[in-house]
C-alpha cells in the first residue's frame, strides 16, 4: 500500500476539488508535475515543513511533530492499486533530470529520514474516486475521515480528545 501525504494546510482545497491534483517537486525544477506517494505507512519525512531565516537563507527542516502543529494537522490518502505510478528512479529518468539533481534530493533526503526508494509518482491526477481511505494523525495513530465526519480511532473517546486538544 502507499499514501500521498499531505497537511491541513492543503486538506480543504483538495477535498473541494476532489482531486490531488500533480505538481512539480521543489528539488525537480524542470521536471514532470507528479502527486507524490510513499510507501512508508508512519509518516513522509519529506512531507515536513521548514523554517527559513529569511537574513541568512538558513533553511531548518521541521520534524512530524513541529508541521502537525504548524500546518494545521497531518493526513494521508491510500488510493487504488489501479493508479498508475512509477518509483523515483523511473520519474527521474523521464524527467530526465540531471545527475546532479538526483544526488542532490538523495543526500536532503537522508538528512530528513526519508528514502527515495519508498517515493512512488503519478504523472496524472488522482481523483476522489480513486481514493481508498483518507486519514488525520491523532498524536500517536491515524484514524479514517469519512466525509466529513471524522471517525476517532477505537481507542479514543470524544471527550479524551476534546481534552487532549484543550490542554
Amino acid at each position: 500500500m502507499f499514501w500521498h501525504y499531505t497537511t491541513g494546510r492543503h486538506i480543504d482545497a483538495i477535498f473541494n476539488r476532489g482531486v490531488l491534483e500533480p505538481h512539480v517537486a521543489s528539488w525537480a525544477q524542470g521536471g514532470l508535475s507528479a502527486v507524490w506517494f510513499s510507501t512508508n505507512d508512519f509518516w513522509e519525512s519529506s512531507v515536513n515543513c521548514a523554517v527559513q531565516r529569511p537574513a541568512t537563507q538558513h533553511r531548518l527542516l521541521g520534524t512530524r511533530e513541529m508541521t502537525e502543529l504548524l500546518c494545521d494537522g497531518l493526513f494521508r490518502f491510500s488510493v487504488k492499486s489501479t493508479v498508475g505510478v512509477v518509483t523515483w528512479g523511473q520519474y527521474c529518468e523521464e524527467s530526465r533530470l540531471t545527475n546532479r539533481c538526483v544526488e542532490a534530493c538523495r543526500r536532503v533526503a537522508a538528512i530528513e529520514g526519508s528514502h527515495p526508494g519508498r517515493w512512488l509518482a503519478c504523472l496524472g491526477e488522482v481523483h476522489a474516486d480513486e481514493w481508498l481511505t483518507v486519514e488525520r494523525w491523532y498524536g500517536d495513530q491515524w484514524g479514517v475521515i469519512e466525509g466529513v465526519e471524522e471517525v476517532l480511532p477505537p481507542l479514543w473517546a470524544e471527550e479524551d480528545f476534546l481534552l487532549q486538544a484543550a490542554g
